[in-house]
This record gives structure tokens, C-alpha cells and sequence, in this order.
């Protein structure tokens, strides 16, 4: 798709495209010398709208969110290799991705609480 094809089908004039671009919101392929958008430039575009239109959140607001959801994706894939590469049984992954907090801590030579605001760190000795 290109770009005033792709500017059609997400509704949005060539000048907000050009934004979406400069703004690395959208990454399209460049094929000799052409933008080649795929399906997930659409999908951030259609979120784009979304945020900008429904929820009235401004472009800087936008740059957080996409921000942080490309952070979540990379967590996800990074997570999925390490369950990959620890070859983890059914089970064990099945706990992990449905309760992480049932997983028991690590051992720790000092075990110690949580730090709150206006509190220092206490160790406790076994």
C-alpha cells in the first residue's frame, strides 16, 4: 500500500501522514524509494486515531503510549525467548503465565522488606 492509498483507508490527510512518519509512529517499508506500508502501519494508525479522536490525547501523549507499548511488545518477546531457551515443562509454564505471583522468591542471604517512602532498609536475620 502506499501512501495516499494508505492515508485513504486510515482517513487521514497527507500532512497528519507525513507526522505519523517524522513522529516514528509508523514505520513503513521503503521500497525503491517508496513507502511500503503493512498491516500493523494500519493497526498503529487505526490506535492513533483512537487515542487522538476518542480519547483526545495530544501527540505527545501519543509518542508515551506508543512508547510504552513497543517496550511491552519487546518485554513479551524477550520473556518468550527466555521460557524457549530454559526449555520449561507445560506445567511450569502454565503457572508462570497464569499466577507469577505464586512463584516463590529466590533465596536471599538477606532477607530484607520493601523500601516505602520515609522508610530505610530493615534486614531481618534468619
Amino acid at each position: 500500500m502506499l501512501d495516499r492509498e494508505f492515508a485513504r483507508h486510515v482517513q487521514i490527510d497527507m500532512e497528519r501522514l507525513s507526522l505519523f512518519i517524522e513522529r516514528g509512529w509508523i514505520s513503513p517499508l521503503i521500497v525503491e524509494g517508496r513507502h511500503m506500508f503493512r498491516d500493523v502501519d494500519v493497526a498503529r494508525a487505526a490506535l492513533i486515531g483512537d487515542l487522538a479522536n476518542d480519547m483526545a490525547v495530544n501527540d505527545e501523549g501519543i509518542d508515551v503510549v506508543l512508547n510504552l507499548l513497543d517496550q511491552l511488545y519487546g518485554l513479551r518477546i524477550a520473556l518468550s525467548s527466555l521460557m524457549d531457551a530454559l526449555q520449561l515443562s507445560g506445567d511450569v509454564r502454565h503457572h508462570i503465565a497464569t499466577d507469577p505471583q505464586k512463584l516463590d522468591p529466590l533465596p536471599s542471604e538477606q532477607p530484607f522488606r520493601p523500601i516505602h517512602k520515609g522508610m530505610r532498609r530493615v534486614h531481618r536475620s534468619s
